[in-house]
């Protein structure tokens, strides 16, 4: 079926039948060309999260247009960055704003509603329309005009259904921001709990309501043996492999402080490699930066290849305590053992320099890393939600769009 032909999405709702009509960009949209003026807020277009308060970015503007040469955008608008709309770098103006001068900002024509557009943009479908009609020498400097996006075909609903799905993926949207609300207050609560605890702040009870004796001070070097990974390159990763296997890099990507399944596999011979224990705590050996090297797991199965580059510290610390406690209270003294400009690494010779606090009880330790697993798989079970959630939005809009 060709774009100019009448079409029906996959999934509708049961009141509407009639065929969508064959469009393009230039019959659902004007380009707005007003100038900014003092007092509004000034918006960027981002490719994640739509149109955000330009003084809400992790990053430093570096220029300012005037606000006469900026554009503005009225509440409700579209607004795209023509040199990343073939990303989806397209929103939804939230509020009368000012936009960059690189920008084209879309208002809609009578008959469009734009919460429908916030998320036919945002279709995998749609992207490869608006990168199809982008233009540029090379693909980081494709550009999407606003004479070129009036090209783009689409296919139109009436009003009314425009407005129904509107409304149901709003409801799925808001869904998934209460979601993100909560993982953020559980993270947030997480960072909170961990500085109290190792700063001993907040202590825990043993089971019969007395106190646990004090924390001791010790060396590491003195309570623990340090060992290296060894072997295991990305190309000895094979799906379905017999050997399961953990690269330091999955510790930035992949792993939180404790490993209870492993993600890769390899067919590597076992012999000459270093294989976990349970308990075993591993840390990066190199990195970019010095604050990568405190990204700490424990290891909670055995039988575990141990990959080149990684730290192996075994002792009769609880290894789920140990990892808590480098990951965050002790992240600023692990970095500066670190050694290096462009490619910093770590030895278990300068870990075993580091000083700790420790409960003497092992049983303390025990309560604080269940404690904080029990937290860990809380945020696991909303982030799993937040994803599942994604999933099925992804799945409705290639259904129920044309």
């Amino acid at each position: 079926m060709t774009p100019d032909q009448p079409s029906t999405p996959a999934l509708r709702f049961s009141e509407f039948t009639d065929p969508w009509a064959p469009s393009r960009g230039g019959d659902a949209f004007i380009q707005g060309r007003q100038r900014g003026e003092d007092g509004l807020p000034i918006y960027s277009v981002t490719i994640e999260g739509g149109m955000v308060r330009r003084d809400s970015l992790d990053r430093e503007i570096s220029s300012n247009a005037a606000d006469g040469a900026n554009l503005r955008a009225n509440k409700d608008d579209m607004v795209y960055n023509m040199m990343r709309m073939w990303q989806g770098a397209v929103g939804r103006a939230p509020v009368d704003c000012m936009v960059s001068p690189a920008y084209v900002v879309l208002v809609p024509k009578l008959g469009t509603l734009s919460q429908f557009f916030e998320h036919w943009f945002k279709r995998s479908r749609s992207i490869y329309w608006l990168w199809a009609y982008s233009y540029g020498l090379t693909g980081d400097r494709l550009r999407l005009y606003f004479r070129d996006f009036t090209k783009v075909p689409m296919s139109l609903p009436s009003f009314d259904e425009q407005q129904k799905i509107a409304d149901f993926f709003g409801a799925i949207d808001e869904r998934a921001e209460l979601l993100s609300r909560r993982l953020d207050a559980l993270l947030r609560y997480k960072r909170g709990t961990m500085q109290q605890i190792f700063s001993r702040t907040l202590r825990f009870k043993r089971a019969n309501g007395s106190e646990f004796p004090d924390w001791e001070e010790i060396r590491l070097g003195d309570i623990a043996e340090f060992a290296k990974g060894r072997g295991i390159s990305k190309e000895d990763i094979v799906a379905g492999g017999k050997l399961p296997c953990i690269r330091y890099g999955e510790l930035y990507t992949i792993y939180g402080e404790r490993i209870k399944t492993v993600v890769s596999a390899t067919d590597a011979a076992a012999d000459g490699l270093l294989m976990s224990k349970p308990g075993d705590v591993i840390l990066p050996a190199s990195g970019e930066t010095p604050l990568d090297m405190p990204s700490a797991s424990c290891v909670l199965i055995g039988g575990v290849a141990l990959g080149g580059d990684l730290n192996v510290i075994r002792s009769s610390i609880n290894g789920v305590f140990l990892a808590y406690l480098l990951r965050s209270h002790k992240r600023r003294e692990v970095a500066r053992l670190a050694q290096g400009n462009s490619i910093v690494h770590l030895y278990g010779t300068h870990l075993a320099s580091l000083k700790l606090a420790i409960p003497t009880d092992p049983d303390e330790q025990q309560n604080i890393a269940d404690f904080l697993g029990a937290v860990d798989d809380k945020i696991a079970a909303v982030s799993a939600r937040i994803d599942a959630m994604q999933t099925f939005k992804k799945g409705l809009l290639q259904q129920m769009f044309v």
